[in-house]
């Protein structure tokens, strides 16, 4: 894989993360178990979205997870 379709990638892949974590807070209108569950679910995803695209990408290109790392602490994203 070339390293730049591996960042479009790993791109696509964390939105796609943060997007699922980022609708925990809609689950407000929601009550008891349900919330939970889907809750539960959606961080779960979003950990797997993580370890099984981010992680492959990153064992892949290091230097990726080290600009990712960089850029997340500098501007809050990697894009």
């Amino acid at each position: 894989m070339e390293k730049d379709l591996a960042k479009i990638i790993a791109l696509t892949a964390f939105r796609s993360a943060a997007d699922l974590g980022n609708l925990v807070p809609v689950l407000q209108d929601c009550v008891g178990a349900e919330r939970t569950e889907i809750g539960v679910a959606l961080a779960m995803a979003s950990a797997e979205i993580n370890r099984q695209v981010l992680g492959k990408i990153f064992e892949r290109f290091p230097e990726l997870a080290e600009e990712f790392e960089e850029k997340v602490r500098k501007f809050g994203h990697p894009f």
